[in-house]
């Protein structure tokens, strides 16, 4: 069960600077294909406890990073919608790049790459439902075609005030 997995949903936000936000993954089920899927509300409680290492990607690429906990440009928290976050991406070709490509509207939405630790399948209407129900957040990545369509991501010319209902954040605010 440590097999690497990734799926897409967030929303971003611009402002001082680069900055976005929105929101990685929401506790909504996507269809897989052959099954359905959805994350439990506390999938990520655990592994928002430990967050100093989860940064934010281009698509998934290592070789891309945009922004990390442990920097200081990057806030995860979950909430009732879902895995929020908010990031102020740096200064650099990648960042610019991301930045106007979400700003224009040709990247509108997010993912997450994570190791399941515990999970369930219920017999679903149609096709069976996989619960995640624990996991290892590994990152979350700005993507143009993302696994869970109810993803969004959008650019803010200033900075936004962080969702006042939060479960969790860290590092806190």
């Amino acid at each position: 069960m440590n097999k690497r997995e990734t799926r897409d949903k967030g929303t971003l936000s611009g402002g001082e600077g680069l900055r976005v936000s929105g929101y990685a993954a929401t506790w909504d089920t996507y269809d897989m294909g052959s099954f359905q899927e959805r994350l439990d509300p506390a999938a990520f409680t655990r592994a928002l406890e430990q967050a100093d290492e989860i940064a934010l990607l281009w698509n998934h690429d290592t070789g891309r990073p945009l922004a990390r906990v442990r920097a200081g440009n990057l806030r995860l928290w979950a909430d009732e919608t879902g895995l929020g976050f908010e990031a102020t991406l740096p200064d650099t070709q990648s960042g610019r790049e991301a930045y106007e490509l979400v700003k224009s509207g040709v990247v509108t939405q997010c993912s997450f790459g994570f190791q399941v630790r515990d999970e369930t399948y219920e017999k679903g209407a149609v096709k069976p439902l996989r619960i995640i129900r624990d996991a290892d957040l590994l990152e979350i990545s700005l993507v143009t075609f993302p696994a869970n369509e109810g993803t969004s991501v959008e650019a803010r010319a200033e900075a936004q005030p962080a969702p006042v209902k939060r479960l969790r954040m860290f590092p806190p605010a």
